[in-house]
């Protein structure tokens, strides 16, 4: 048995639990990991309460479950220890320090998760602690897919809406990483963590109009799906691009890879708003629920 964090029905909070489960049992073709560190996103947050557009719910429920998680054990990221493999597992040996996604099936806040040899994870070094790594499947992953070295150049000057969050932290760090000049936006209160970790420039977005600060930006990233190109296109360059989170993203193991690269050689690192231990995975969940926190937010469950 194990210990697990588990939801029958959606909602908020209160139909959390921590509960016994089975020890998954694995195929040929799985890994047995012993989890560390498990993410709580705004991803865990979005499926978990439904807290998405109406006409997107009845598709949603479809795919996750009519009344509740079809797959009970929540989270859909983390990081951990592989402890046995399959007999036609290759990739992986026993020993191995992985991060992960499993956004389909969660099963992420469990003292062990069992997960296909071909799933989206990639190992990482010893010099990465797995709190730093479990959020990395997530956010900088999705981050990636919109700040990477095909959409920016050096010198571009890019603006960051919502630089705040998990996505935001890593964007910022991505774009200054590919030679950017950095703007980041968000509550005045997180402007000293922004620019630590690079931005340039930083706008309150409460008390600013980005469109009256007679800049112009060769890309937008919204990181928050909280504004729209038409809401911005006065302040894009003429080639200018405007990029959003509410665009679909790839999940590949190699992106964990390469970020995990850059985790390891210090050109990247996870922004941590607070660590929770197991038993106060329901303070987590409040404070993501919240949509306040700063970067991420990681229960630490061994």
């Amino acid at each position: 048995m194990m210990k697990a964090v588990t939801q029958y029905k959606y909602g908020g909070v209160d139909k959390l639990y921590l509960e016994d489960a089975d020890k998954p049992i694995i195929k040929d073709d799985e890994i047995l990991i012993e989890v560390f560190a498990a993410n709580v996103s705004s991803g865990d947050m979005k499926i978990n309460t439904l807290d998405i557009h109406v006409l997107l719910r009845p598709m949603i429920r479809l795919v996750f479950g009519l009344f509740g998680p079809r797959k009970k054990i929540r989270g859909i990221s983390g990081a951990g220890r592989v402890i046995k493999v399959g007999s036609r597992v290759t990739k992986y040996k026993k020993g191995d320090r992985v991060n992960y996604i499993n956004s389909m099936n969660a099963g992420c806040i469990a003292e062990y998760i069992s997960l296909k040899e071909k799933s989206v994870m990639a190992t990482f070094n010893e010099n990465i602690d797995d709190v730093n790594a479990a959020p990395i499947a997530f956010g900088a992953m999705t981050a990636l897919h919109f700040i990477n070295e095909s959409t920016v150049k050096t010198g571009d000057k890019i603006l960051i809406y919502g630089a705040s969050g998990s996505v935001g932290t890593y964007a910022v760090q991505l774009a200054k990483y590919y030679g950017a000049h950095v703007t980041a936006v968000s509550s005045k209160i997180n402007h000293k963590i922004l620019k630590s970790i690079g931005a340039d420039d930083v706008i309150d977005y409460q008390t600013e109009d980005i469109r009256k600060n007679n800049q112009s930006y060769d890309l937008i990233f919204d990181a928050v799906m909280k504004i729209s190109k038409k809401q911005i296109k006065t302040i894009l360059t003429k080639n200018g691009t405007f990029l959003s989170v509410k665009s679909m993203t790839k999940e590949l193991s190699t992106r964990i890879e390469y970020l995990n690269a850059l985790l390891s050689d210090q050109k990247l690192t996870t922004v941590l708003d607070h660590v929770y231990e197991l038993s106060e995975f329901k303070e987590a969940f409040v404070h993501v629920y919240s949509k306040h926190k700063v970067g991420n937010v990681v229960i630490k469950v061994k």
